[in-house]
């Protein structure tokens, strides 16, 4: 995700990721986006993330179904938020 900067893009699909080092479990998603952007000279549209806002946002077993079967989510761009206190946390807003 990080990947994308804050270009749009719309989400057609969302499933489970996570990422693991050693023992450590970090809860992820993979998402696949209706654009292809051109990343370290490869052109994709799958995206991994383990922003914790955005996996708990598609932990979502309604929203998830939902997009996986048509309802595309979007377009959204990935921006940093704050929270109330104070935190920086990345969230997925409308556009």
């Amino acid at each position: 995700m990080a990947k994308i900067g804050d270009k749009a893009f719309t989400i057609t699909f969302i499933e489970d990721s996570d990422y693991t080092q050693g023992d450590i479990i970090t809860k992820g998603v993979k998402i696949t986006t209706k654009e292809t952007f051109e990343v370290e000279g490869n052109f994709v549209n799958k995206f991994h993330t383990t922003r914790v806002a955005i996996v708990k946002k598609f932990s979502n077993e309604k929203l998830r179904s939902d997009v996986n079967n048509g309802n595309a989510l979007g377009p959204v761009k990935c921006v940093s938020e704050k929270s109330a206190s104070g935190k920086s946390f990345y969230n997925l807003v409308d556009v």
